[in-house]
């Protein structure tokens, strides 16, 4: 446990996923998102919308379109998260953000996107 929070990260629910070049990132991320948003219970309003504006977001940049106010999806994403890591009252909140920011900060799974 010690070692991941050195290495900036955290252990999750403990699942390990091996996945090689040919992986469509894009795609598994929205099926990441659509789990959430599924799993949300709905009692607090930053995860019960966020969830949803998550994938919302993805699916715009994973499909090639944009926000129809021309705003930034993926400067989107990162506020939607921080505020559900900051304000859901239950771990599923607090870490609906973390796989899919780690996909993209550390793979770079949607940079032929943005």
């Amino acid at each position: 446990m010690e070692d991941a929070r050195a290495a900036g990260t955290t252990l999750g629910s403990g699942v390990v996923l091996a996945l090689d070049d040919r992986a469509d990132l894009g795609g598994f991320l929205l099926r990441i998102a659509a789990f959430f948003r599924d799993e949300s219970c709905g009692q607090c309003v930053p995860c019960r919308i966020g969830t949803v504006r998550q994938e919302e977001a993805l699916h715009r940049i994973v499909g090639g379109r944009k926000l129809s106010t021309g705003g930034d999806d993926l400067a989107l994403l990162r506020e939607v998260g921080q505020v559900m890591r900051d304000s859901s009252i239950c771990g599923l909140g607090q870490t609906a953000w973390n796989a899919i920011e780690s996909a993209i900060d550390r793979l770079g799974a949607l940079e032929e996107r943005s």
